[in-house]
């Protein structure tokens, strides 16, 4: 594939994760990792890291439109960040330690129980 088409669909697909995160409040991130191995051809370990810094920073605008326009359920919120805050070290620390196909094998799993449920 030409080297400017390549950055053109790389910076369009960007535009689609960022839209996807502002839409659903998340969901950016799962798109982002095939995206970063496909046109940047990052391994899976720092696909993945790649992915959660990103999904970082687009969230924080998404974050700053929600508080202001949307009602939030603050205690709600707190709690299931705490959840997701021991939830995201114990998975960065398997990250490390995780082999790239048994990584893949998760993300597929997760990916296919996601949409299932979406559908059922």
């Amino acid at each position: 594939m030409n080297k400017n088409l390549k950055l053109i669909l790389f910076l369009l697909s960007a535009v689609v994760v960022g839209f996807i995160n502002g839409i659903f409040g998340g969901g950016g991130g799962m798109l982002c990792v095939p995206l970063l191995k496909m046109f940047l051809g990052l391994d899976d370990k720092k696909a993945h890291a790649s992915a959660v810094l990103v999904m970082a920073i687009i969230s924080i605008p998404t974050l700053i439109i929600y508080i202001t326009t949307i009602q939030i359920s603050w205690i709600s919120a707190i709690f299931l960040s705490l959840g997701v805050l021991f939830g995201g070290l114990i998975g960065g620390a398997l990250l490390k330690k995780l082999k790239n196909d048994v990584i893949n094998i998760i993300f597929i799993i997760i990916m296919f129980v996601a949409g299932f449920k979406m559908i059922f």
